[in-house]
């Protein structure tokens, strides 16, 4: 159990990525550094359960600066990404986004 979501990625890579580029085509708009920053914000934001200070400490940042890349995050989305029914997909998503860019 612990290893299906690498199995998915990994088995599911080409898939996942076409799906990532779709879902996630904001993040490639906001340009390469910045598309980066904000798609490990947001992983790290899904894994503390949207609570700022856990993901600041994680990403070496303020909370406020969570905060308001957050609030880019939700204007550049067109869906709720808080959303617990789409946050598994968003993870392995971007989970892909961001391998396939380096980081």
């Amino acid at each position: 159990d612990v290893y299906k979501g690498q199995l998915l990625l990994r088995e599911g890579g080409t898939l996942a990525a076409i799906v990532a580029a779709r879902r996630l085509a904001p993040l490639d708009a906001a340009g390469p550094r910045q598309g980066l920053r904000l798609a490990v914000t947001l992983l790290e934001c899904m894994k503390h359960g949207f609570n700022a200070t856990g993901a600041a400490e994680v990403l070496c940042v303020h909370p406020q600066t969570v905060r308001y890349r957050l609030a880019q995050l939700h204007e550049m989305f067109g869906f709720d990404i808080e959303d617990p029914e789409i946050r598994l997909e968003m993870m392995l998503l971007l989970h892909t986004w961001i391998q396939r860019r380096g980081g």
